[in-house]
């Protein structure tokens, strides 16, 4: 199965799931998320755009010009906050953006800074491995794919908090193995 699909394989019966065990987060809690949001630099040139946007329009009328402005202003800051993914370890799996993948079906999850990173980013790197890479970041996280079925050999992720999304990893795949076997 492909990384970016979604690898629900419940049963369909309905029999009630095991109990989590105790103190297992309730059913849906996250135990990590995070939206890789911008520096205050992207945040400047957002506005700084939009502005310029509404700027060109003075000659021509000024309120016009305003408005203008405003909605630019308002529509980019908005593009900027959708732009940046969300990574989340919930129910079993690891969502990335828009991707999902059961935690069993990973790896061990390696914590990438500085240098390391910026190596795994780019001379070493994967053109099979799942990125979500931003550039705003100095640090993220590998994690190898063990499905046989699935092409992808990893998922690559900028966090700024790459032990906490690791230590959620590790977490869901201990949780998934007490409630499955």
């Amino acid at each position: 199965m492909s990384a970016a699909a979604d690898h629900s394989a419940d049963s369909v019966s309905g029999t009630p799931r095991d109990p989590l065990p105790a103190g297992a987060p309730p059913e849906g809690a996250a135990l990590f998320r995070e939206r890789v949001l911008p520096g205050i630099g992207w945040w400047i040139v957002a506005v700084s755009v939009g502005a310029a946007l509404g700027l060109v329009l003075v000659p021509l009328h000024l309120t016009v010009s305003i408005v203008v402005a405003v909605v630019c202003v308002i529509v980019l800051l908005v593009l900027v906050y959708q732009y940046s993914p969300v990574l989340e370890v919930a129910d079993g799996r690891f969502r990335l953006g828009r991707a999902r993948i059961d935690v069993a079906l990973l790896g061990e999850a390696s914590v990438l800074r500085d240098e390391e990173w910026t190596r795994t980013i780019g001379q070493d790197f994967e053109p099979l491995a799942h990125h979500c890479v931003r550039g705003w970041t100095r640090s993220g996280l590998r994690v190898e794919v063990l499905d046989d079925e699935d092409p992808t050999t990893a998922w690559v992720a900028s966090t700024r908090r790459p032990e906490d999304l690791a230590l959620a990893l590790r977490t869901a795949k201990q949780l998934q193995q007490r409630t499955d076997g």
